[in-house]
């Protein structure tokens, strides 16, 4: 049984609601929809690169979805206890997440929706809204971040700061923070997207540039360049003009009339050529866009590989590079683990259940795994061989592979 925790202090009274802003957004022509930055919403503009940028989207997506393994509980306490608690947290879950008609298990569509906010802006608060009595969660409402100002004092307090640039004391135990990164000069968090916020710019731009400029740029054309003759002795000049203006009329009559059984007859000062289209194979574009692509999955911290973009890379590197990646989803589930048993405990305290509830995520399936265990199965052998022909004690080899000493008989 495991130790049991207070009661946690909560009030139902009434306090201040929060506006909630939406990002400013512009219609353009088309019905088209561009943000407008204003410098104060960083949060919207990089949920917006997520959302419009195929590359960003990408890697945001990547990283949610391996950090969103099937996710469990596990409860601790008494019998009678856990029977409790397990009515209480199943009815918690129809009803935790704001929107009341997404279906499924309320507390992973909000992890998952943690984990999609702290890989696009870098961090994720909320809050749980109490019912009118105060014996438990209504809901839990995500919270604007860009909303919450930080003061240095002998710590750092925050508050909630409205429209009107009014501070608005944060009660501390219905608010949930997390960042991405920590840093202790910036409780804020670190941005994901602000290492590359000049790419993605780049991005945006080229791309809009490459769809105006498709018509001309896909399609080749003809271009006419005519030498104009010399001018005669004892030619005026206004003579000459008219004469090879005349010239270069008939040639261009000639060149709008030509049928497709015709041909054109000319002295050899007349030349011909493509121009646009794939003439010269320039792919200054494609290189200029595969460039901003590397930038956007280095800026990300991911691996090229991981979205396959990869080319030539051994299997020991993707093998290293994989336990890397595997390292940082332990990491950043933590937070996942940490939000899920925050809002389970409170509920189960307001209901006077003493159960201790304990999240889990599944480990992502391991491509290396017939690897890994050929690898222990090699080193199994070869401690069993040292403690058989005595090099080292039974107790030695078993700490060598993990465990604390063997089973004296």
């Amino acid at each position: 049984m495991g130790s049991q925790r207070p009661a946690a202090k909560l009030s139902s009274s009434q306090y201040r609601t929060w506006p909630h802003t939406h990002p400013p957004m512009t219609t353009a022509p088309g019905n088209a929809v561009w943000f407008q930055y204003t410098g104060l919403n960083r949060a919207a503009y990089y949920r917006y690169l997520r959302d419009h940028i195929p590359i960003v989207s990408a890697a945001v997506w990547t990283w949610v979805h391996l950090c969103t393994t099937p996710q469990s509980y596990d409860l601790e306490g008494p019998e009678d206890e856990i029977h409790e608690a397990r009515a209480i947290l199943e009815d918690l879950e129809r009803r935790i997440w704001v929107n009341p008609l997404n279906r499924g298990q309320g507390i992973s569509r909000l992890t998952e929706a943690m984990f999609l906010e702290l890989f696009t802006v870098g961090r994720f608060a909320g809050e749980i809204v109490l019912s009118k009595d105060g014996s438990g969660i209504e809901y839990f409402r995500p919270i604007d971040p860009d909303k919450i100002d930080w003061q240095f004092t002998d710590r750092w307090v925050p508050a909630y700061k409205d429209e009107d640039d009014n501070r608005h004391p944060i009660p501390k135990e219905r608010i949930f923070y997390a960042t991405l990164a920590h840093d202790i000069f910036n409780p804020r968090g670190a941005d994901p997207l602000a290492a590359i916020p000049f790419v993605t710019e780049i991005e945006q731009r080229m791309l809009d540039d490459m769809a105006r400029s498709a018509h001309n740029a896909g399609t080749p054309r003809l271009q006419v360049r005519i030498t104009p003759p010399q001018q005669l002795e004892n030619e005026g000049s206004s003579q000459y003009i008219s004469r090879i203006n005349s010239y270069f009329d008939d040639v261009v009559s000639q060149m709008k009339d030509i049928g497709p059984d015709d041909n054109i007859f000319t002295w050899s000062d007349v030349e011909v050529r493509i121009v646009g289209g794939d003439v010269g194979r320039n792919y200054s574009w494609r290189l200029n866009r595969e460039q901003v692509i590397e930038d956007v999955i280095t800026g990300l911290k991911l691996f090229p590989w991981v979205l396959g973009r990869s080319h030539g890379t051994t299997r020991n590197w993707v093998q290293a590079q994989f336990n890397i990646l595997m390292q940082i989803v332990d990491s950043i589930q933590g937070w996942g683990v940490a939000l899920a048993d925050w809002i389970r405990t409170t509920e189960l305290r307001l209901k006077g259940n003493l159960a201790i509830p304990h999240h889990r995520f599944a480990p992502n399936q391991d491509p290396f795994m017939v690897e890994r265990e050929r690898a222990k199965q090699i080193l199994f052998e070869t401690v069993d061989s040292k403690v058989q022909r005595g090099y080292i004690s039974k107790d030695r080899g078993a700490r060598e592979l993990g465990y604390q000493e063997a089973f004296k008989q």
